[in-house]
């Protein structure tokens, strides 16, 4: 990942915008966008962050070389394509293969697994009111050890009655929403 200077820094700023206020809300804005596309990419809301953060620091050294940019954020989400691309290369190289962290491994309470299953099954049962979305958030992590993701998920959005690309983003925002409500829960 490239190093943000104060130098980037300033100039990825003064490009969002003259008005320093403006500016800092503007990055805020395309920090968000960016941490959303990872999440809807399907990474851990915890290495989303991160991700985000290595995409902004990436541009703002492109920006410091002179690079010819007409709309920052499209060109940041472009990039934040390859980011996820070399992140998830990365992971399978490491012997993750393609399963990244999941709920469970964003959370750093293992010595209290007790707490954590009742927070689980407490925001499931706040979050998912409706059937089809508890089997969908359910159904979307759970395959068997010998059946590939893709065709379990592939079965799950013909039963439910959903295409590959709407069962994705509804599970990705029912996680958001479960991962928020166990945080806050564990924090009780």
């Amino acid at each position: 990942m490239a190093i943000l200077t104060a130098t980037a820094f300033a100039l990825l700023l003064e490009r969002l915008d003259a008005d320093e206020d403006k500016a800092a809300a503007k990055y805020e804005e395309l920090r968000l966008k960016l941490v959303k596309c990872f999440v809807w990419r399907g990474c851990a809301a915890a290495n989303a962050d991160t991700l985000a953060d290595g995409t902004i620091d990436r541009v703002a050294a492109k920006l410091a070389q002179s690079i010819e940019v007409q709309n920052i954020t499209a060109y940041a989400v472009e990039v934040s394509r390859y980011v996820w691309l070399e992140f998830k290369r990365k992971h399978k190289e490491d012997g993750f293969d393609n399963e990244l962290p999941t709920i469970a491994d964003t959370l750093d309470f293992a010595d209290e697994p007790d707490t954590l299953i009742s927070c689980l099954q407490s925001c499931l049962s706040e979050i998912t009111t409706d059937n089809n979305d508890r089997l969908l958030i359910l159904g979307y992590y759970d395959a068997d050890e010998n059946e590939k993701n893709k065709q379990h998920r592939k079965n799950l959005a013909e039963k439910l009655g959903l295409t590959m690309n709407t069962l994705k983003v509804k599970a990705c925002r029912l996680r958001v929403r479960l991962e928020k409500c166990i945080k806050e829960c564990i924090k009780k």
